[in-house]
């Protein structure tokens, strides 16, 4: 889940709120207890990347040149 979560950041962030507070959220994750850290993903998710929005142009255009 937390790879598709970093995945998502890149093709569908579109400001620097979007990456900060993913690599915030994605990192202090693992310092927490097992009790908690699953309650702060989930937490966490209402603010990451939804694969319904758009994939941002600059990735189109990445993937397009390298096809």
């Amino acid at each position: 889940i937390v790879d598709h979560a970093r995945r998502l950041v890149f093709l569908k962030g579109d400001d620097s709120h979007d990456y900060k507070f993913s690599s915030a959220a994605l990192e202090d994750y693992r310092g927490m207890s097992p009790k908690w850290r699953n309650r702060f993903l989930a937490a966490s998710m209402v603010q990451l990347c939804s694969p319904h929005q758009p994939t941002r142009p600059l990735v189109q255009r990445i993937v397009g040149a390298l096809s």
